[in-house]
Formats: C-alpha cells, sequence, structure tokens
C-alpha cells in the first residue's frame, strides 16, 4: 500500500513542495505547464506552490517562454544566491566556518586553528568565535540564512545532537552542538558525521548522480567512511554506520586511539603515518626528516613528511607505501559487504598524496570477492580542502528540499 495513503494534509503539502522545488532545481528554466507534466500535479496546485516559493524566495521568475498562441508562458528558476548556508566543518587541527549558497559558492570564510586557542578553551566557545567572525565580516542578514550545517567527526549520537568522544579530538565528549547553535543563533542546525556530509555534497555539488550508491573514504588525521544508498545518507543503528576507520585489519597492529588495535585507523591514517616516521627515527633508520624531528618533534607534520617524501626520501615512501597498502585492504572489506558503484577519496591525506587512490584501487579489484568490483569507479573528491565545508552545506540544502516549510521560514 502506497505509504501517502496514511499521510495527512499538511505531509502531503510538504511532499508535493519539495517534489516542485526539486523538478525546478534539476530542470533550470522551466514553466508551470512542464512542471505539472513532471510531478502529476495539477495546473492550480503547482501555482499555488510556486506562489509559495516565490514568497519565500526559493524560486524567482527568470523570463517568459514561446507562446502557442496565448500569453506567453512564465518561466521559474532556483534562486541560487538568496540564501546561505552557515556550513561548519569541526576537524582536529582546524575549525572552520563559511557561508555558501545553495549553487556550493563559498561567499564568506574563516579558518581557526585549534592551537590559536587556550588548550582548556571548550569546543562550543571555538565554534561561536569562528561563525560569529563570519557573520560580521560577511554583514548579511540573518533572515537570508537557512540554516546551519555542521560536519565533524564521529561518533554522533543517535538523535543527530551531540557529538559523543571522537578518538582524535581531545577533550571533546559528549558535546550538544545543535541545542547550544540552535539557541545562539536561533536557525535551524543538523549536525553530521564529516564523511557523510561529504558524500552527500558529491551528489549535491560534485560528479555523483542521483541514485547511485557510493562509499565515501575520508582519508584525513583519522579514516571515516560515509554511505549514500539510493540517495540517502546510510547512519545504520544508532548512527554507527561507516566506520571504516575501524574495520580491524591486524590484530596484533599498533594501538588505536579508540582503544582498539590494529585499527585501519591505527594504520593508515595520517596520525598513524607521523608516528611511524617518528618510530622509525627513534630506532635509528635513516631519514632527511632526522634533523627535523630532532629540531621540534612538533614540527613533523603530514606536510613535511610529503616534501621530504617527493624529494626521494626512501623511509617516507616505504611507510606512504604501506599505509596504502593497508587502507586498500580496508576498502576490500568495505566493497565485499557493501558492494557500491563508486568509491570517493577525500581528505588532507589524499590531497597531498593522490598516488594512494590508486594504490588502494589496485588491491582492492584484485582482492574483492565480486567480479563485479571490477567495474567500480574509484575517483578523487571533487572539492580538495573545502570538502568539510561542502559537506556541511549540502546537509543543509538536503533539508530545504526535503522539508522547504521547515527551512524557508518565510512561507
Amino acid at each position: 500500500m502506497d505509504k501517502m495513503e496514511h499521510w495527512n494534509t499538511e505531509q502531503i503539502k510538504q511532499y508535493n513542495r519539495s517534489l516542485v522545488l526539486k523538478i525546478i532545481h534539476k530542470k533550470g528554466l522551466i514553466t508551470k505547464d512542464d512542471i505539472s507534466k513532471s510531478s502529476n500535479l495539477t495546473f492550480a496546485t503547482i501555482g499555488n506552490i510556486t506562489s509559495d516559493l516565490l514568497k519565500a524566495g526559493a524560486i524567482k521568475i527568470a523570463g517568459y517562454g514561446k507562446s502557442n498562441g496565448g500569453r506567453k508562458p512564465v518561466l521559474y528558476e532556483f534562486n541560487w544566491d538568496n540564501f546561505y548556508v552557515i556550513a561548519l566543518d569541526i576537524g582536529v587541527t582546524k575549525v572552520s566556518a563559511a557561508l555558501v549558497n545553495f549553487k556550493g559558492d563559498i561567499y564568506k570564510e574563516n579558518v581557526a586553528l585549534m592551537n590559536d586557542f587556550n588548550q582548556d578553551t571548550p569546543l562550543i566557545e571555538k565554534v561561536y568565535k569562528t561563525i560569529d567572525d563570519v557573520l560580521n565580516e560577511s554583514g548579511l542578514a540573518v533572515s537570508k540564512i537557512a540554516g546551519i550545517g555542521v560536519s565533524a567527526p564521529g561518533p554522533i549520537d543517535e538523535n543527530g545532537s551531540q557529538i559523543l568522544s571522537p578518538p582524535n579530538l581531545q577533550g571533546v565528549e559528549n558535546v550538544n552542538l545543535k541545542d547550544q547553535l540552535q539557541k545562539r543563533y536561533n536557525l535551524i542546525t543538523i549536525l553530521e558525521k564529516d564523511a557523510n556530509a561529504v558524500a552527500l555534497a558529491e551528489q549535491w555539488f560534485g560528479t555523483v548522480n542521483n541514485n547511485e550508491n557510493i562509499l565515501y573514504v575520508f582519508a584525513d588525521q583519522g579514516i571515516g567512511g560515509g554511505i549514500i544508498v539510493d540517495s540517502r545518507t546510510y547512519r545504520g543503528f544508532k548512527n554507527g554506520a561507516g566506520e571504516i576507520g575501524h574495520i580491524l585489519i591486524d590484530p596484533d597492529g599498533p594501538r588505536c586511539n579508540c582503544g582498539n588495535f590494529g585499527c585501519l585507523e591505527a594504520m593508515a591514517s595520517g596520525l598513524s603515518i607521523i608516528t611511524r616516521i617518528k618510530q622509525e627515527i627513534r630506532r635509528g633508520v635513516k631519514s632527511s626528516l632526522t634533523d627535523v624531528y630532532i629540531d621540534n618533534e612538533n614540527s613533523l607534520t603530514l606536510e613535511t613528511i610529503m616534501e621530504h617524501g617527493e624529494k626521494g626520501d626512501v623511509l617516507v615512501l616505504k611507510v606512504l607505501e604501506e599505509a596504502s597498502r593497508y587502507l586498500g585492504i580496508g576498502v576490500t572489506n568495505a566493497l565485499n559487504f557493501f558492494a557500491p558503484k563508486m568509491v570517493i577519496f577525500g581528505g588532507q591525506l589524499v590531497e597531498l598524496y593522490p598516488e594512494i587512490i590508486q594504490i588502494s584501487e589496485d588491491i582492492a579489484k584484485s582482492r574483492a570477492f565480486s567480479n563485479s568490483a571490477k567495474e567500480i569507479k574509484f575517483i578523487k573528491s571533487s572539492f580538495g580542502k573545502k570538502s568539510g565545508l561542502m559537506g556541511a552545506a549540502s546537509i543543509i540544502q538536503q533539508l530545504l528540499f526535503d522539508s522547504p516549510r521547515d527551512t524557508l521560514i518565510r512561507i
């Protein structure tokens, strides 16, 4: 039985608004008649919905089409620049905030390094400061902002309100970002795990077509995974899905920040690469990084390591090769139980060492159980260093198209 048979009048109206908005977004310039044909809604219903969306500023009149004997039909299009999202990306080393329009264009951006704050500064205060700076610099009216999207390391609680206890974010535990941000800014706020958010962004702003099943591999300081099934984020029971970084690779492997041993994150992440390089230098292995490490241990960053790798440092190349192979094994395991059509790689490690994609692909396609794995596309993310912000923006974009009335409060 069609689930719409059990919907009330308001639910049906919400669905119809969402459908019309999606059609206008996808088609570009379009008339009421063409919207009616694409949606199977009556011309009168289309008229009421377009009137509401015009008042809300979600769409605009872009001109007139060709006449078939009567008056020229009005052409509607999506109003890309009339609303913005506060996109907030929380990472291990920095907090970024930006104002992003619904086309994915960044209007204003502010980045605050975690080290710029006192060590005992609560995460929420860092977030407030970063957002406030963006808003003050932009001068944008709050009425132009549709909501706040937050991309953050998992785990996230099942209600999508709290960052629980991310292994690589020291001192962060059970932080209720959603409620605090909604109260301070009086804007709808959605919190999503970073890898899920960026996977969604690939669909809204990137190269992924609708209805494609994708696996997003977020290789950064840590390793995360995002899953899209039939154009929807798959979160699993209590938001627990997609934690590819904690697939077991070696039961006797190094201790992970989550407390277990031999996790993929402990063997192939940015932090694990830095840790491994330091260990090898302490063991006396020759490297051009030795002097850097002795002078200042904290200066041994991923960027520095990659610079020495490009110059042919044998230790760096060996560690990167091993990390890439481990990532390939982890992806192989994911392919065996999910079988996506596409695997997208993003994050700082991928940006600095894009070769990791090809190495992972070669291993995964040679070891995956199904022959169909050979047809899976392996690609690099569309967004580079802006992936977290694009992910955060896409969360509110998704809400807008699912629930226009909730997002565009002026309807």
